[in-house]
């Protein structure tokens, strides 16, 4: 679950919004390398990208279940 204390800082938000823009909260999956493409959109570099997941999935907005992520609803 996530902690609605630890707020996203602005480039969390955005990806979170991007992957949020196809994938509904717990019901759909995808892999670590369509989220590093999708967040490609808003110009992160992919391992800017892969930072960005880890800090999501730190902070609980995303989960990851047999190597596949899933958003937190």
């Amino acid at each position: 679950m996530r902690n609605k204390q630890t707020p996203l800082g602005p480039i969390e938000e955005d990806a979170f919004e991007r992957l949020r823009a196809d994938y509904e909260p717990v019901d759909d999956h995808f892999s670590r390398e369509v989220a590093v493409d999708m967040l490609g959109e808003i110009d992160l570099e992919p391992s800017a990208a892969h930072t960005v997941l880890d800090r999501l999935l730190s902070k609980g907005y995303l989960y990851a279940v047999d190597d596949e992520l899933r958003i937190t609803g």
